[in-house]
């Protein structure tokens, strides 16, 4: 894994809205930082976000909502907030990493 074990306390905790899904992802000091919500229109995906100024979970939140999407073929919500203090860069690869692993699967079990 290259960060010594360390999985930055990294959860993904998903629930059902009637058809749809909701994920939330959170890490090191949980908050809200960005959320967006994705949905299949006009024979492809479309996304909203919205981020707290100055976090930097956005582009990523919108990634996972699109994948969670496309792949469930329902409404995706997620919901991100992960603070670790003093992240190096290092640690913030390592953290997309993680997420998108602990994501991909969290989508292979709600497809079963």
């Amino acid at each position: 894994m290259g960060n010594n074990g360390n999985d930055y306390g990294i959860r993904i905790d998903s629930y059902r809205a009637g058809d749809d899904y909701v994920f939330l992802v959170t890490g090191g000091a949980a908050h809200v930082g960005a959320v967006a919500c994705a949905y299949r229109h006009e024979g492809g995906i479309r996304s909203e976000k919205i981020s707290v100024p100055g976090h930097r979970e956005g582009e990523l939140v919108q990634e996972l909502a699109e994948s969670a999407a496309s792949k469930l073929g329902h409404r995706a919500v997620v919901i991100m907030g992960i603070h670790i203090d003093h992240a190096t860069k290092q640690d913030i690869a390592q953290i997309i990493t993680l997420v998108h692993e602990k994501m991909r699967a969290t989508l292979e079990s709600e497809e079963r």
